[in-house]
């Protein structure tokens, strides 16, 4: 078994990770479970649930920075130059 990582295991698939402080379990939701049921996310937020940054990391959910996102697309672009 490897690593537990974070990311999803498909191209275009979000994933969101909602954990209860105190409890070992962390809920899974894809992004297209949450378009057909929007009261998926409303549930987790009343029964005390928070959004963290992957199955094993529990730290607080934040969201990526733009920049950091134009950066890693300036460096392969400049990579795929020098080929």
């Amino acid at each position: 078994m490897g690593v537990g990582f974070s990311y999803p295991h498909t191209l275009g698939e979000i994933m969101q990770y909602w954990k209860k402080p105190n409890l070992g379990n962390v809920e899974k939701l894809e992004e297209e479970t949450l378009k057909k049921h929007p009261e998926k996310l409303e549930w987790l937020k009343e029964k005390g649930y928070e959004r963290v940054m992957g199955v094993s990391d529990w730290s607080s959910y934040k969201k990526p920075k733009a920049s950091t996102a134009k950066k890693v697309v300036k460096k392969i672009t400049k990579k795929l130059k020098k080929k």
